[in-house]
């Protein structure tokens, strides 16, 4: 039997918890997340008081099963090791002895707990969670994972995803925030315990424990007493200056003078930190500035280092200032938006006094983002007053109750929600659900976030508002002329999420949940109507409600049916079948045969009953219409969640008849089966975004400047003219400014299997670790593909380890940020990514001087997207999937890069690059840098040591 029980004697941890109450934390690693289908492969728990450690128990427990690759790569844990050991009824009696009598600490107990409950123990309902213990003592913590609170609270922690030690971390955490949650404010610890017995959210335990620590106090009078936000007060916090107002007389930017400002020497770059000339970086500028002047459309490609923003915002924000205009900034994601707002205009705004003062000291900018990202007051309010809170309702309220007193904003970004019901519950309570809120008076975040814009010179925004608002119509971002489009690389993905949608089970049965489901809007629609007092309001009220109730139900069974009969017509070929899914595209073909004859009844049904059920629901909401306030605090937002659900309920009728009866030309149409889930989805995307961009978005604008590193293809901006309907643009192609010939070697072996081989992945792994042995660490390898990652990191990691070299996956279970700043800190380390590590990660020094492309990056030709667009030109592999695939190269190539200092080897391990007749196209999109001559004999070791270690 491998039970093995320690004692540690004392480790002295020092705390001011009280230390009569024993503790045991606990750990399980698992073979996955199901405790329906997984299996416990080991347990760790430690007993602790305040004090000191009184014993540890760790043992491998027998799955009766094989691990998969990502497991072992997760854990460490080798097959022998669980095959060699008990079974988990072996071990239960000795587990239970030992954490019997304390109180048992766990990190998301539910997890742990459901597995534990599946085999047999039941562990007190006392229980302490330290992920609900982070939640509220640390709010605005980026993570509460383990691994991260850890880091967070600089805990010496030897491994994570190991039973015993992720124990002893919990043991950790639980002892240092315990008694940051007993110096909270007792008003505040008062109202946790509250909405902890309104909701079933089990805080208690933790609570309890907090008071433990906490001197005697007075209880509160009353139990709504925190609740004393002062509105008046927040209404004044909230208050916006009045909108810029348009200058009499029209301003010229002077190009000359910007370009002057972005050279060695000059006032403005004085006062820009670590600023150094780039002669790129000035033609940018004079770029942008002409196109400001004349008006029309821009394409810049600027390299990595040229410092893009600098080159746009400089003139963007003397242009806006001195005419009294708005310029509206859009980057690919709100991380992004955080970074020119908290970062590049700051420093433009100080640096600009050098060249006009009154432009810097007018200067006014701001992000905006889209309606869910700002808190309703008023439906918080309401429902924090209510006596119907749900646990995520609960955890939103006492989230917010610290941060609403200070908060400029409501904007979410500012507090790490953590948990999926949370995020739900914030849906609810956000300004997403106030699309027809008829309130002009009381606090307003989003209605202060919009007149901070139309107060704004520069409007930072991100690309999915962008192309959300011109879909709404326009009703989001104040107006604007003129378009500054950063990380443009991106839009066509973007524009293709948010001019597509998706139908399915679960989007219908979350409408209908939130209708019918319990505390749903059946359910406070029938609280209301007993306080109305006009009888012909209730009879309507009561009609329409049992036509709800007789219906939903038989519209959730015939959509269902009528999703699975789509998906059965339209059945994928092989090459559209993968590990987690099947998809098909829905073709004139499929429509035109027998199989799809027998989708019109059962769609007609459906919507019959979609129809009924949207005009019964808007009858709800008539019944509800112009009733007094006082009658009825809870009228606003019941008749405006009536009236989104009805929406919702229509739009589902018109995309699905889209779909079914009414295809267009320029749509793509597919279904998609999740392979463990019996949920079809029906989906459309845009054939080609680039006529609608151009119709809705360039045309309404006077200028239009779309920028990014990664643009052209061998140096020609025509693909992604082309894709993003700019043919007549002007276009500008800058290099970097970094010496790539001196500070990057493009290694390419040409003996490498080809990809298609079995061979490829064992080559792989043997170079992959030679990389990171040669290079001590500091390397990251790129896949294609998370199936290959986790084979490479189980193949590798205990040569690595060995070496003394840390194997960093990336996977779903942590955070890229988190992964990446391990990466960071270890430097004798090797990072595997995939699909997001290609872009946007910066790993600046010596922290990365290998880098490793796996496999080019290709679409997947079956995806159907990709599939009918390829359709589009004589020869879709060179027309389409081609580009596209030298588009992410460059962007995962240069992430090596990323100062004039840096300095390493790109090694390309698909031999297409070298051996087809198309890679050369790869290599010539890249910048000019030396290359490992054909037939060179030394080792990859040797390449990467000889080129590390020569004298640049």
């Amino acid at each position: 039997m491998t039970i093995c029980i320690f004692f540690s004697g004392d480790p002295a941890i020092t705390s001011p918890a009280n230390s009569s109450r024993e503790w045991v934390a606990i750990d399980l690693e698992t073979t996955g997340l199901s405790d329906r289908q997984d299996a416990i492969i080991e347990v760790g728990a430690v007993r602790f008081t305040a004090e000191r450690t009184l014993d540890e128990f760790q043992t491998f427990v027998n799955p009766r099963r094989k691990l998969t690759p990502f497991i072992r790569s997760l854990t460490g844990i080798a097959q022998k090791q669980v095959d060699d050991a008990p079974p988990f009824s072996a071990v239960a009696p000795e587990f239970e002895r030992f954490i019997r009598g304390a109180t048992p600490v766990l990190h998301n107990a539910p997890f742990d707990l459901g597995f534990l409950r599946r085999n047999g123990i039941e562990v007190t309902p006392r229980v302490c969670d330290t992920w609900e213990l982070a939640y509220l003592a640390r709010p605005s913590a980026g993570s509460y994972a383990l691994e991260e609170l850890v880091y967070l609270l600089g805990i010496e922690s030897e491994t994570s995803h190991r039973a015993l030690a992720d124990a002893r971390a919990v043991r950790d955490v639980l002892l240092a925030l315990l008694p940051e949650l007993a110096r909270l404010a007792p008003a505040l610890l008062d109202e946790f315990r509250r909405l902890s017995s309104l909701s079933g959210w089990d805080v208690e335990t933790l609570l309890d424990a907090a008071e433990e620590l906490a001197p005697p106090r007075p209880a509160l009078s009353a139990p709504g007493a925190i609740g004393g936000i002062d509105t008046r007060e927040l209404s004044t916090r909230l208050a916006r200056t009045k909108a810029i107002q348009p200058e009499d007389a029209t301003y010229t930017l002077d190009a000359d003078v910007i370009s002057s400002a972005l050279s060695d020497g000059s006032g403005f770059a004085g006062r820009v930190p670590n600023f150094e000339e780039r002669s790129e970086q000035r033609r940018m500028a004079t770029a942008v500035a002409q196109k400001i002047n004349a008006g029309g459309q821009l394409m810049v490609e600027a390299g990595t280092g040229v410092g893009k923003s600098l080159a746009y915002l400089l003139p963007a924000a003397l242009h806006a200032v001195n005419n009294g205009s708005r310029v509206v900034v859009s980057t690919a994601t709100i991380a992004l938006q955080e970074q020119l707002i908290s970062k590049d205009l700051p420093m433009v705004k100080a640096a600009l006094a050098a060249i006009d003062p009154g432009a810097a000291e007018n200067l006014r900018y701001t992000a905006l983002k889209g309606r869910a990202n700002y808190l309703c007051y008023k439906r918080w309010n309401q429902a924090r007053r209510g006596e119907d809170v749900d646990e995520g309702a609960a955890r939103v309220i006492a989230k917010t109750l610290g941060w609403l007193p200070d908060t400029q904003t409501g904007d979410r970004g500012e507090i790490n929600l953590g948990h999926r019901r949370a995020a739900a519950s914030w849906d609810r309570l956000s300004a997403s659900r106030a699309l027809e809120c008829p309130a002009q008076s009381g606090p307003c975040f989003l209605r202060a976030a919009r007149q901070e814009a139309a107060a704004s010179h520069i409007v930072v925004v991100n690309h999915a508002l962008l192309l959300s608002d011109i879909v709404a119509g326009g009703s989001s971002i104040p107006d604007y002329d003129i378009l500054i489009i950063d990380e443009a690389h991106n839009l066509e993905d973007e524009a293709t999420d948010q001019l597509g949608f998706t139908i399915s089970n679960r989007r219908l049965n979350d409408i209908l949940d939130e209708l019918s489901g319990e505390r749903g809007l059946l359910f406070r629609g029938r609280i209301a109507a007993a306080r109305v007092s006009d009888d012909k309001r209730r009879d309507a009220f009561d009609a329409a409600h049992n036509l709800v109730e007789s219906r939903e139900p038989e519209l959730r069974a015939e959509f269902s049916q009528l999703l699975a009969r789509v998906a059965e017509a339209v059945p994928p070929d092989s090459r559209q079948r993968s590990t987690y899914a099947d998809e098909a595209r829905i073709t004139d073909k499929h429509r035109a045969s027998d199989e799809w004859d027998s989708i019109a009844p059962a769609w007609q049904n459906a919507e019959i009953l979609i129809a009924d059920l949207a005009a019964a629901v808007a009858k709800m909401r008539g019944a509800f219409e112009g009733i007094e306030p006082d009658t009825l605090p809870d009228q606003d937002s019941l008749t405006s969640d009536l009236e989104r659900i009805g929406h919702g309920l229509s739009l589902i009728r018109v995309q699905l008849g889209e779909i079914l009866s009414d295809p267009q030309e320029s749509g793509i149409y597919w279904a998609r089966r999740e392979r463990n889930a019996s949920d079809v989805a029906l989906n459309r995307a845009p054939l080609h975004v680039g006529d609608t961009l151009k119709e809705l978005l360039y045309e309404e604008n006077d200028t239009v400047i779309l920028t990014s590193a990664t643009l052209t293809i061998a140096g020609s901006l025509d693909h992604t003219a082309d894709r993003l309907g700019l043919a007549d643009a002007e276009r500008l192609a800058l290099g970097s400014p970094f010496d790539y010939y001196n500070s990057a070697l493009l290694y390419a072996p040409r003996d490498v299997p080809d990809p298609r081989n079995a061979e490829f992945q064992r080559r792989v792994e043997r170079e992959v670790a030679d990389a990171a042995l040669s290079a001590d660490g500091r390397t990251m390898a790129l896949f294609t593909s998370y199936a290959a990652l986790t084979k490479t990191a189980d193949a590798i990691k205990g040569r690595l380890s060995r070496a003394g070299i840390k194997v960093i996956a990336q996977s779903g279970s942590t955070s890229n940020r988190i992964t990446a700043r391990r990466f960071m800190d270890e430097p004798r380390s090797v990072l595997l990514g995939t699909s997001s590590f290609w872009e946007g990660v910066d790993f600046p020094g010596d922290a990365l001087t290998a880098l490793i492309v796996a496999r080019l990056p290709f679409p997947v030709p079956s995806d159907p997207v990709v599939q009918a667009r390829s359709e589009q030109y004589p020869n879709g592999f060179m027309g389409y999937l081609l580009p596209q695939a030298i588009l992410k190269f460059r962007q995962g190539f240069g992430r090596l890069i990323r100062s004039s200092t840096d300095r390493g080897v790109v090694m390309v391990l698909d031999s297409r690059i070298v051996n087809s007749r198309y890679g050369r196209q790869f290599i010539d999109s890249l910048p000019k840098v030396r290359q490992v001559k054909p037939g060179n004999r030394h080792s990859t070791a040797d390449i990467i040591k000889l080129w590390l270690e020569a004298t640049p």
